[in-house]
């Protein structure tokens, strides 16, 4: 057999294998389907995995060399599949309300006193943040989630400002996700977008986040980005494995704009495989929505350590 026939039949074997794939797919569908129709209890967990576990046990059969080529082939067909369920049963908001929940999370810790109230060219830093979205006309409500520790302060912070958009503050939770989930769940009913942003992040501008709207209304959820500076070295103990081209890398910010229907069945599906994400839209990219990037600033810092507060200072003065 020739060159060219062999490719016709590795082409024929790859078609193939998608057909039966999908078709495996769709059963386990219906499987998940009835289970749910019956109460019996449903298995929750990494379909990938699951797959790449099941080609692994088998390989002993003769194609270890070439599994991993067929394990992202099936991964990649997985992605697909599951990027076009969500097409069908989801789709973008085309309307316009958007609300935006700040997290005011995080111990502060590297910090050494609670930067959220630190002061910034006489102004703290929340209330930068919230001055942000209360100027725009596209945010209907603002949700803060805060500890209970600073949830006092924060209030009498915003009690003296007379904001024109309504601010709520709400119970942080003890992580990211959690305390994101309980803001979200305090926005309106009906609500479209809910815009996620970090409290320290008090220098994003008007434009960036209605640029960021815009990004999300095309695709179901975007993020706030800007290109890494730096060359990226992967490493494993210490040692170098990979070098990504830099011009791929992009360090992700906030906002992240995500349609609201997508972000609760997004997170459904994380409670369910019991996975706590730090990044939001990772979310809607462990379901197969992929994110808009939108561009971002370099000002767009979020105060983490005390070195950046000499640097807020500056950007500060700077407007």
């Amino acid at each position: 057999m020739g060159l060219s026939e062999l490719r016709e039949k590795i082409d024929s074997l790859d078609i193939e294998l998608q057909r039966l794939f999908e078709e495996r797919m769709a059963i386990c569908d219906e499987v998940a389907r009835e289970k749910k129709r019956t109460n019996a209890p449903v298995l929750q967990g990494n379909r990938e995995q699951q797959i790449i576990d099941a080609v692994r046990g088998r390989s002993s059969e003769g194609f270890e060399q070439s599994s991993v080529d067929f394990i992202n082939s099936i991964m990649a067909i997985s992605r697909g599949r599951q990027k076009k369920l969500l097409s069908n049963s989801v789709t973008i908001p085309s309307g316009n309300k958007v609300n935006a929940v700040i997290a005011c999370g995080g111990s502060s810790s590297r910090m050494g006193f609670n930067k959220l109230l630190h002061e910034i060219d006489g102004r703290a830093v929340i209330l930068r943040t919230i001055d942000a979205f209360d100027k725009l006309e596209e945010i209907e409500k603002i949700v803060l989630t805060a500890s209970a520790d600073i949830k006092t302060e924060l209030e009498r912070l915003i009690s003296n400002e007379g904001y024109s958009t309504p601010v709520d503050i709400v119970e942080g939770g003890s992580t990211r996700q959690q305390s994101v989930a309980n803001g979200v769940s305090a926005t309106d009913e009906d609500c479209d977008y809910v815009c996620i942003h970090d409290g320290a992040r008090p220098f994003i501008t008007a434009d960036i986040i209605r640029s960021c709207i815009s990004d999300a209304k095309q695709t179901g959820c975007a993020v706030v980005c800007v290109p890494v500076k730096d060359t990226i070295k992967q490493a494993e103990d210490m040692v170098v494995t990979d070098t990504p081209a830099r011009e791929t890398l992009f360090a992700a910010q906030t906002p992240q704009i995500i349609a609201k229907e997508i972000y609760l069945l997004s997170l459904e599906s994380a409670k369910a495989s019991n996975k706590e994400y730090t990044d939001d839209v990772s979310l809607c990219e462990a379901i197969g929505i992929m994110p808009r990037i939108t561009n971002g600033s370099y000002d767009n810092i979020k105060l983490t350590t005390p070195e950046d507060i000499a640097l807020a200072e500056s950007i500060a003065k700077g407007r």
